[in-house]
């Protein structure tokens, strides 16, 4: 009977798991476009392909989108390319020429800039939007985790996700960002003057943005693997000495009751598994506007200042292919910010007992 009782018990509390979890939170915190775009997808299952194909018709939508609407931008300024190569056939002079690259940098400045603003709010918005939701789903999937063993383990990987997103916000609204718009700015008025040093500021600005993303991506990979060689081996010996514990402490039913402990083990272990995979794909559907907005910008725009360069002024292209370049830090930006959510749901998935 006591055995019973003890097995009864163990099942009913893995039972009880999913409940004390409150998975309902996972999808109350996700975006409204992103809610819409995952509907019939919950954290109770293992999505199917379903969700890949989800995913995909997405990113192709928003593709299309973006081609149509940046293919008007790289065309308008390609045209300008082409009317300051025609005044330059008409050998006006060197002030006259000198205004016409004036003027060109300044219509492709204007269109560069205004473009490069609206996406700047798109990327750092997303950006946000996913470090809010890591404070919804990385608790669920930390208990989820500690439920079935892994207690440090788990507390060490949502304090280092929760630290190391917290300085990559920080970093990126006070540097990061007012850095790309000051070498935007840079671009547009080394195109319209040609100073040296104004290409010495531009290269230092973008040097200190891949610098401070690839530092904090770098320390969070390393922090992450350190914390998990000290919490993994402490969360398995205490695992293993509870066991030996209550097995020596209950001769009869102690072998029965550690068996059945691993049944809560394994059901917490089921629910970290449904849990992260709908985490990740959560982060991955928030960002996949960012990414594909911001990734065919950038990919048009470095086309636009090859095929510029063969018709205009150096100066033109290497303003088109700057503020391409722009585009490529802010999806830097999402993508370390991506990387760290990844890793950090990842590893608390895999993390073992």
């Amino acid at each position: 009977m006591l055995a019973a009782a003890v097995i009864l018990s163990v099942d009913a509390q893995a039972a009880s798991l999913q409940e004390s979890l409150d998975l309902e939170t996972l999808t109350d915190a996700l975006p409204e476009e992103t809610r819409e775009q995952m509907d019939g997808l919950t954290p109770e299952t293992l999505p199917g392909a379903d969700a890949l194909e989800k995913l995909c018709e997405a990113a192709s939508e928003m593709m299309r989108a973006e081609l149509r609407s940046v293919t008007k931008t790289a065309s308008a300024m390609l045209a300008v390319c082409l009317i300051v190569s025609m005044t330059e056939a008409l050998k006006l002079g060197q002030s006259q020429e000198q205004c016409v690259i004036l003027a060109g940098a300044a219509a492709i400045g204007t269109a560069g800039l205004t473009d490069l603003d609206s996406y700047l709010r798109i990327g750092t918005e997303s950006l946000h939007n996913a470090a809010d939701y890591a404070k919804a789903v990385l608790p669920v999937l930390s208990s989820a985790a500690a439920a079935g063993g892994a207690v440090t383990g788990a507390a060490a990987r949502y304090a280092a996700t929760a630290m190391f997103l917290s300085l990559l916000l920080d970093t990126a609204d006070r540097i990061i960002v007012p850095c790309i718009c000051g070498l935007a700015a840079l671009s547009v008025a080394d195109a319209a003057v040609g100073n040296n040093m104004l290409k010495s500021a531009k290269k230092l600005l973008k040097r200190v943005c891949e610098l401070l993303l690839s530092v904090m991506c770098l320390a969070f990979t390393a922090w992450l693997g350190l914390s998990g060689v000290v919490s993994d081996p402490a969360d398995a010996l205490a695992a293993r000495a509870a066991k030996t514990a209550i097995s020596t402490a209950l001769p009869v039913v102690g072998g029965i009751l550690s068996d059945a402990a691993g049944t809560v083990a394994a059901a917490a272990g089921v629910m970290r598994g449904c849990v992260g995979v709908f985490g990740i794909l959560a982060v991955a559907f928030i960002c996949v506007k960012p990414f594909v907005s911001l990734g065919v910008r950038y990919l048009v725009y470095k086309l636009s200042g090859v095929i510029c360069c063969c018709v205009s002024d150096k100066r033109l292209s290497n303003l088109v292919e700057d503020l391409g370049g722009c585009f490529g830090l802010i999806l830097a930006l999402n993508g370390a910010g991506a990387l760290m959510l990844f890793i950090s749901l990842y590893s608390l998935i895999r993390t073992a007992v």
